[in-house]
Parts: structure tokens; C-alpha cells; sequence
């Protein structure tokens, strides 16, 4: 059964027009036809109240309910809610600012299987008639507020008009509900997207009132927008974080102090011998204009990392969504920034099976993959700015160590496509699962390995990657007035970034202001300048890796709540099985 909820608060103009058009779509289309309207009269002082009851009596499909106290827009949804019968919930605003017609289409996508059908003014095929321009303006802030800090991409979350399954509502718990008034409407999607179910966009009209008075006043439920969406978003990241990152990161916490508290203590050391003064007056003066460049040069980079990861992956047999690859990607990186375990690779992994559901083992292939050409790259671009600006063996060392890094990784690769019965059968006994993942990774390989055009393209991509990051270093140089030649950036960046994957301090704090200094200092530049460039290249570095990763972190922690919602159930039902 399907409930229509309609709240109304002296709309006796437009019920009977309202039943006019909604009756004959309901009773005309299969999918509607078993229905029932529940009217909540809401503290009404005009003939509302008299006419739903007549109206009642005429057909009974329609049920009356009458509210005499806490009056309010959400209330009375929540009372419709709590005498709602169907297993399909649709509420409809009584002032005919919904089309009748629509909600058979809100029905199908619910029975194409998903949990709630959002109807959208603003997705192709959706419109609006008589919209104020004021509520445009706020609406659309509000929205891509919410998209931004949930990752939802739909663009009309606040849209009354919507069909829920009844599930949904009995899952989040009707009296769980704290709105009283229009910021339900924000309530129940956002609680609901928090606890995993899933949602789809229907393109709908929205028509304004031509009768009546408005209920919704913008100046008075701005603020309590602000404050639910606000809540709902504290709450929501602790309950979602907390699985995402449960999965992804293991370790002890005064280990991580520890780590943090030896970069800061590494980098006073090499203050007090290079001097405070010189490399804070240094710092002070950087030209933004540079800094700001140096920010998309590095964000540049990790899109061209997305492009090869997705490259990888679809060799592999996998196909993600690229802004999911982005933000897994981001989310790796933004783990191995925090903790020095390099733990990043796995969370890069565990988030794309939990959103995407890819196998652990394909997609830690291709980023094993990743690494192999990431080491080979920077050996070879090593050893080219080696040649333009070194007087000795040192940095070819660097190069050679770094080939050597890419080729054990090459030797693993091939030891576990040849070996991967040996390593299941040895390692079986305590990780169960280790069979299916080895065999996923085993044919992901296979997969790249027989596809040349594939890893050519891959191996091409991480060229440009590196460069973007070279670049970075290049740009904090001229931040803070020091020309230096692009092959003496390489030289110290990439030592750098080869000291920083050592896993010894969060972020390489201390690590990687030490060895970018030391590289700039074997070529004559004081220490001080060499301490302040790398500064603010690493400062730079962070600010992307914290910016976009915190971001993407807290998307895919709401993301990923469908898959550790069917976990949980899984693993209940093993125990009552058992």
C-alpha cells in the first residue's frame, strides 16, 4: 500500500482541488492504485478541519487526523508518518505546489529498489513555476552546502517531495525525530543517508501557491537550517568515521605521539642551528601569488593520479566513478600523511570496496602497480637532473636505490602471480579470506600485464604526475624569491619525496624539511633558505593532502555506511545462525 501524508494548516481553498488532481492519477496507474490519503489537519482555524471529515465520509481513502497542539510543519508530517499504513510513504504539501503526476514516478524508482526516491526541481527534466527569487537564492546555498559537507549528489535535498520506504522511517525512529517545523525535510534525508540507505533523483515540478498564505517564512527557519544541518553533520561524521577509518587504520595512539613529537623536535634542531630569525622573515615575505600556484600545481598532481589509478583499475576489470577514485585516492594519501605506517595504501583500498565494491586485491594490485612506476619515474627523473646539476656519484646513488625499490616491487609482483597457491595455502589457517583476495589479485595482474597499451599509457601518465610535483618544489623556491634551475628542484624534491616514504613521522615532519635542505645545501644554498623553501613547499603539500583529503574522508564515510550497515547484518545473522 502507498500512504499520501498531506499536512495542512487552513487550506480549505485548495483540498478539493488537490483531491481533484490527485485522485484520478492514483486510482489511474497500476502502481498507485492501492492507496490511502492521511489529511493531518494541523491546529487549523478556518473549515479545514470540517472539510476533511466530509470529505472522509465521500471516500474512504481518506483518513482524517486532527493536531491541537505544538503546531508545526514538521509535526505534522511525524503525525501523518506515525498513522501512515503503506509500506511506501509519499508526503505531498496541501497548497498545490506538487504535481499529482509525479508521484508515480517517485513510485517506480522505489520499486526499482531503492530505499527513498528524492523528487528534484533542479536535475534535467525537473522545473519550477512561480519560485520566489529570495528562496532560490537561499535554497540553492543550502543544498550545495549539504552536497559539499555530505557528499550527496543530489541537488534538492530539501525538497518535501519525496517517497519513502517505510523501512527507512521505522529505522531512524519517527520520535528520534527532533524538527519540529520545515527542517524535517532536511532531517530525515540526512539521517537516513547517515545510516546507508539508498536514494535516487526524480525529476519533478514545483508549482506556487495561488491560494492561501505561505507557511514557510525564510527569516525564521534559516537559523534552524543552519543549527539541524549542522548537528546532523557533527553526529553523522562520528557515526560514519568511525567504521571507514576502523577498517582502514590500526595502531597505537602513543606511538603516533611519539612520532609527531620527533618531527617537531627534528625541526627545532635544524631551526636552532639554521636561525629562527632568518627563516621566519624568509616565510613572511613569500609571495601568495606563488604559494596559490604552487596549491594547483600539487592539487593538479593528484588529479592525474585519478586518471592513471582509473587507467589501472578498468585494465583490471573494475570500473569506478572517477570523483570516488579521487576521493579514495585522497583519503589514502591523507591516512599516510597522519600516520607513519604508510597504512594510507590499505585505507585506499578499503574505501573503494566499501563504496564501490571492488576487491581489496584488485585495487591493491594496481596501486602496487602504481608504486613500481612511481619509483621508476623518479629514478629516472633523478637521474636526469643528477647529470645537469651534480659534481658526484651521491644522487645517482639516490636513483639507483629508487630502481632498486621499483624492481623488489616488479620481483613481489611476479612472486605472487607465481606463488599465490603457496602464499594462500601457508597463510590460510589464520586469514581465511586470503584465498579469494590473492586470486582477485592474481587476475588484476594478469589483466595489466596483458594489456601493454594499458601500462604504457599508465607508465606516460606518471611523467606528468611527478613533473606537477616537481613543480611544487619549483614554485616554493620562487615563493620566496630564490631562483633556483628546475633540474635542482628534481634533485631535492625528488630526495625528498623518496625520505618522505620512510615511515618515521606523520607527514614527514622533520624528515622531509631535513633532507630537502640538506640536497639544497650540498649545492651552496644557506641553510636557512634551503629550511624555508622547504617549508613552505611542504606547508603547500599539506594544505592540499589536508584540505582535499579531510574532505573526501568525510564523503566517503557517509558513502560507505550501506556497505558496514549489510556487514553488520551479515555478521548477525552469522551469530544467530550459529
Amino acid at each position: 500500500m502507498i500512504s499520501i501524508v498531506v499536512p495542512v494548516h487552513n487550506e480549505e481553498e485548495n483540498i478539493p482541488k488537490l483531491l481533484d488532481e490527485l485522485l484520478p492519477v492514483l486510482d489511474g496507474n497500476e502502481e498507485t492504485q492501492d492507496y490511502e490519503i492521511v489529511i493531518v489537519n494541523d491546529n487549523s482555524t478556518d473549515r479545514t478541519p470540517e472539510l476533511i471529515e466530509k470529505l472522509a465520509v465521500l471516500n474512504a481513502r481518506i483518513k482524517p487526523v486532527h493536531r491541537r497542539s505544538a503546531p508545526g510543519f514538521g509535526n505534522a508530517i511525524k503525525e501523518g508518518f506515525r498513522n501512515a499504513k503503506g509500506d511506501i510513504i509519499v508526503p505531498v504539501m496541501g497548497d498545490l505546489s506538487d504535481d499529482p503526476k509525479d508521484i508515480v514516478k517517485l513510485i517506480r524508482k522505489i520499486e526499482e529498489g531503492y530505499d527513498i526516491a528524492y523528487g528534484s526541481r533542479f536535475t534535467e527534466g525537473g522545473g519550477t513555476d512561480g519560485y520566489p527569487p529570495v528562496k532560490m537564492i537561499a535554497n540553492r546555498f543550502f543544498n550545495n552546502m549539504v552536497r559539499l559537507l555530505f557528499g550527496i549528489k543530489h541537488k534538492d535535498i530539501t525538497n518535501a517531495f519525496k517517497a519513502y520506504r517505510k523501512d527507512v522511517l521505522e529505522r531512524i525512529g519517527i520520535d528520534n525525530l527532533e524538527a519540529n517545523g520545515f527542517d524535517l525535510t532536511v532531517e530525515i534525508p540526512l539521517k537516513a543517508h547517515i545510516l546507508g540507505f539508498t536514494s535516487a533523483e526524480v525529476p519533478v515540478t514545483w508549482y506556487g501557491r495561488k491560494r492561501g498564505v505561505a507557511k514557510l517564512k525564510l527569516s525564521e527557519n534559516a537559523a534552524k537550517y543552519g543549527k539541524r544541518l549542522l548537528n546532523l553533520f557533527i553526529v553523522g561524521n562520528i557515526i560514519s568515521l568511525r567504521d571507514l577509518l576502523g577498517s582502514a587504520v590500526s595502531g597505537s595512539k602513543l606511538k603516533l605521539i611519539a612520532a609527531l613529537m620527533f618531527g617537531i623536535l627534528v625541526l627545532i634542531g635544524i631551526f636552532s642551528y639554521s636561525g629562527y630569525t632568518q627563516v621566519y622573515d624568509t616565510i613572511k615575505n613569500a609571495s601568495l601569488y606563488y604559494v596559490f600556484l604552487g596549491f594547483f600545481v600539487v592539487s593538479m598532481a593528484f588529479f592525474m593520479r585519478t586518471w592513471r589509478w582509473s587507467v589501472l583499475l578498468r585494465t583490471s576489470g573494475y570500473v569506478a566513478q572517477r570523483d570516488t577514485l579521487f576521493k579514495s585516492l585522497m583519503f589514502g594519501f591523507l591516512i599516510n600523511f597522519l600516520i607513519p605506517a604508510r597504512a594510507g595504501d590499505i585505507a585506499r583500498g578499503a574505501a573503494l570496496k566499501a563504496t564501490e565494491k571492488i576487491p581489496m586485491g584488485a585495487s591493491l594490485a594496481t596501486i602496487v602497480v602504481e608504486r613500481a612506476m612511481d619509483m621508476l619515474t623518479l629514478a629516472l627523473l633523478l637521474s636526469a637532473g643528477a647529470m645537469l646539476v651534480s659534481k658526484t656519484g651521491t644522487m645517482f646513488l639516490v636513483a639507483i636505490v629508487a630502481m632498486a625499490v621499483a624492481f623488489l616491487l616488479v620481483l613481489m609482483l611476479i612472486l605472487i602471480y607465481r606463488y599465490d597457491s603457496i602464499i594462500s595455502r601457508k597463510l590460510g589457517k589464520r586469514f581465511p579470506e586470503i584465498s579469494g583476495f590473492m586470486n582477485t589479485m592474481k587476475e588484476g595482474l594478469y589483466k595489466i600485464y596483458s594489456n601493454p597499451s594499458a601500462l604504457v599509457l599508465s607508465i606516460a601518465i606518471s611523467i606528468p604526475v611527478w613533473l606537477l610535483e616537481i613543480s611544487g618544489v619549483y614554485m616554493a623556491a620562487l615563493a620566496i624569491g630564490y631562483e633556483i634551475p628546475y633540474s635542482l628542484a628534481a634533485v631535492a624534491g625528488i630526495t625528498s619525496f623518496l625520505g618522505q616514504t620512510i615511515p618515521i613521522t606523520p607527514g614527514g615532519i622533520g624528515v622531509y624539511e631535513g633532507t630537502m635542505a640538506g640536497v639544497f645545501v650540498l649545492f651552496g644554498t644557506p641553510l636557512s633558505t634551503g629550511i624555508s623553501l622547504a617549508l613552505v613547499d611542504h606547508f603547500v603539500r599539506a594544505s592540499v593532502t589536508l584540505i582535499f583529503g579531510t574532505i573526501s574522508t568525510i564523503h566517503l564515510g557517509f558513502a560507505s555506511r550501506g556497505y558496514f550497515a549489510d556487514m553488520r547484518q551479515i555478521s548477525h545473522g552469522s551469530d544467530d545462525a550459529t
